[in-house]
């Protein structure tokens, strides 16, 4: 999954953008969840999209 694909997928579920950091930008949810997203257009590995989706509470 691109970042750009899982931006698309909490945005779905009520995220918002929070704020850009040096190399992540970081999305806020309805409960107070916050999500780091890097910028970059390569895919995310398993282990981290599994941790973002955890993060997400999406999983």
């Amino acid at each position: 999954m691109r970042p750009s694909e899982f931006i698309r997928a909490i945005k779905k579920h009520g995220f918002k953008f929070d704020h850009h950091g040096t190399n992540h930008d970081f999305y806020r949810g309805e409960n107070g969840a916050l999500v780091m997203v890097e910028r970059h257009n390569r895919e995310i590995k398993t282990k981290t999209l599994e941790k973002m989706m955890k993060d997400a509470g999406l999983k």
